[in-house]
């Protein structure tokens, strides 16, 4: 079973060499690897070249320049270029242990093919240390394993080509919330997905360079705009009493949100959650919170816990 490996590039000449070289280590032999260099102003080009030409498997790099137009675009571009039944898309600062491929390529094959696979994968920090680990198995309701987060990540997943094309491939205007927006319109077509409990990709969090470290705002918006897609989605097929833990996770989010855009955060609150809403104890919203919001009401209980970080949530 051929798999294509996509990776857009922008400016990654230090990562790229230790993302293609776990590449070319997989053990799974019918690969190909699409490079999209996005317009970088480095010699990332070089180095996939030199790269490809050093190797014994290097035949099967294809660099492909384009003129910047951000990740999901590049992502897009390689797809479009790619023949495989399956697709894995990486970034070019992470890294798959061998076994990854073969391993997702053998589930897929031992299971009818699915759609995706959900993989687990490791974080690591920019000097290598573990900073979460994520193992993922299927419990109870796929909406509600999107709506926490729960479906892995654009890394670990391995996608079913007929899929991605089915669905329209990526999104080019999201700047983040990129794969769960893909499995969100994936998942209104299909429950054909399969958890892999293995984990075997390493996904680097770069010290400088990356948009979910530079526009936070803005990645929590998108992040709470995609559960309210959900909500809405799926509020005439479930009873509001099995929306309410939809909801939770919403107002949850919202929470996270008001830190760093208090406006957009209310507007939310006012728009999204249902006419008579009251949380409930959550993981990140504790009783101490749920007195001072019936007392004060979301706005106040917020300015007030902004101000008194010793409260408990």
């Amino acid at each position: 079973m051929k798999v294509s490996v996509i990776i857009p590039c922008y400016n990654v000449a230090d990562f790229i060499g230790e993302c293609l070289e776990s590449i070319l280590a997989q053990d799974h032999e019918d690969l190909e690897v699409i490079c999209v260099d996005d317009g970088s102003k480095d010699d990332t080009s070089a180095r996939i070249e030199a790269i490809a030409k050093a190797s014994p498997r290097g035949g099967i790099i294809r660099l492909i320049r384009q003129t910047n137009a951000g990740a999901t675009a590049a992502r897009n571009h390689g797809f479009r270029e790619s023949s495989g039944a399956y697709i894995q898309f990486m970034d070019a600062d992470d890294i798959l242990l061998p076994r990854k491929i073969g391993h997702q390529v053998r589930l897929a094959m031992k299971n009818g093919a699915p759609d995706l696979i959900v993989g687990s994968f490791r974080i690591i920090d920019a000097n290598g240390r573990v900073m979460q680990e994520r193992y993922y198995t299927r419990k109870g309701d796929l909406w509600i394993h999107l709506m926490r987060t729960d479906l892995g990540n654009t890394i670990s997943n391995l996608w079913k080509r007929t899929i991605v094309e089915a669905v329209g491939g990526w999104d080019e205007g999201m700047r983040s919330s990129q794969e769960y927006d893909l499995m969100f319109r994936i998942l209104r077509i299909t429950r054909n997905i399969l958890f892999d409990t293995e984990n075997y990709t390493i996904v680097r969090k770069r010290a400088t360079g990356s948009i979910t470290q530079t526009n936070l705002g803005g990645n929590w918006i998108r992040y709470v705009e995609l559960r309210t897609r959900i909500i809405d989605h799926l509020k005439d097929q479930r009873s509001p009493a099995e929306l309410e833990q939809f909801h939770q996770f919403l107002f949850d989010s919202i929470r996270v949100l008001y830190e760093h855009d208090p406006k957009a955060a209310l507007e939310f609150h006012a728009k999204e959650l249902p006419k008579g809403f009251r949380p409930s104890v959550s993981p990140t919203t504790r009783s101490t919170y749920l007195a001072l919001y019936n007392l004060l009401g979301f706005r106040n209980t917020q300015r007030l816990w902004s101000q008194f970080h010793w409260l408990t949530p």
